[in-house]
């Protein structure tokens, strides 16, 4: 509910909190701003769930955890909560508990795909269009160097990398030996992948062009880890 003079519809509320998400990580105490000033009413869910975000961000994860784990007592079907509180305990050095949100997250997300049907044939057929484009524009002797990556596409991560630790909101991951480890210990040739998850991406970029470039930043990344890089190396090679 919207308490100033302001009458927004649900898709411009909407449109107007994913802004003020996509604004915690840069400037927590702007979004807190925007939220005063979209007024909403105090038990507002969304509304607590960015408040805590912001407060982990600039004060910490244990001022964080109580009111994360509230949102979730009232609201066990709130992933993004769950998601929050996964990266609060992964702060607090406490793995198990960071794992079991996860989780909590995957099957969450898995149960919204099949109300949602976000992903289609049509979907799945751009992001393997745009992850070959990617692979089509790297110089010849990266190409050389890559041999068989296979690129395949999966809904979402496998429970069993996630109970890992691994991100069930991740975009992509690259899977096998990367090449700096194949030279050192000269072992014989190992299938490697790069999978990337289609539902993550169709959820997190709508639109079309937006989607296209992100397949594409997601795979050279990935490519990136093949050659055992960090984040300066990928961006040294341009695969960013």
């Amino acid at each position: 509910m919207v308490m100033d003079d302001e009458t927004l519809s649900e898709e411009e509320l909407a449109e107007k909190l994913a802004a003020i998400e996509e604004m915690l990580a840069d400037d927590p105490d702007a979004a807190v701003e925007a939220l005063d000033a979209l007024g909403l009413a105090p038990e507002d869910s969304t509304d607590r769930y960015l408040r805590a975000a912001a407060i982990w961000l600039s004060n910490g994860a244990e001022e964080a955890e109580p009111l994360l784990k509230g949102l979730i007592v009232e609201d066990p079907s709130f992933a993004d909560a769950h998601y929050a509180l996964a990266g609060v305990y992964e702060d607090l050095g406490e793995p198990v508990l960071s794992a079991r949100h996860m989780i909590a997250v995957l099957a969450l997300d898995a149960a919204e795909d099949e109300e949602s049907s976000a992903v289609g044939e049509a979907e799945e057929a751009k992001i393997v269009a745009a992850a070959e484009a990617a692979l089509g524009s790297l110089p010849e002797e990266l190409c050389e160097r890559l041999g068989n990556v296979a690129v395949v596409v999966e809904t979402r991560p496998h429970w069993d990398i996630v109970v890992d630790g691994f991100d069930p909101r991740a975009l992509g991951m690259f899977e096998g030996p990367d090449d700096y480890g194949q030279r050192v210990l000269e072992i014989a040739p190992m299938t490697s992948r790069i999978v990337l998850y289609t539902a993550n991406l169709v959820i997190s970029f709508s639109d079309p062009e937006e989607l296209e470039e992100e397949v594409r930043v997601t795979v050279l990344h990935e490519i990136g880890h093949y050659f055992g890089l960090d984040e300066d190396g990928v961006a040294e090679l341009g695969l960013e």
